[in-house]
């Protein structure tokens, strides 16, 4: 991830964003929040997907911690 992609990651608490990790996994997810400090930085997050309406709707019930080493990609979410 570029210095202007962990910038922009850390400007979208709350809101949805479209990662890709360096597993090549890719995925919509709602930041709930970023802890950049020590040796293992992270964010946790919503996975979501986008309902009939356009809205985005969390997919199961669980969150997710990643590792921001492990993110490659980090970009606002395609248009619906």
């Amino acid at each position: 991830m570029t210095e202007a992609e962990r910038t922009f990651l850390k400007s979208q608490i709350d809101k949805v964003v479209a990662l890709e990790t360096v597993q090549g996994d890719h995925l919509l997810a709602q930041i709930l929040f970023i802890f950049d400090e020590g040796e293992t930085p992270d964010l946790f997050c919503l996975e979501v997907e986008s309902g009939p309406d356009g809205a985005y709707i969390q997919k199961g019930s669980n969150g997710h911690s990643l590792l921001l080493s492990d993110i490659l990609t980090a970009q606002p979410p395609p248009s619906a």
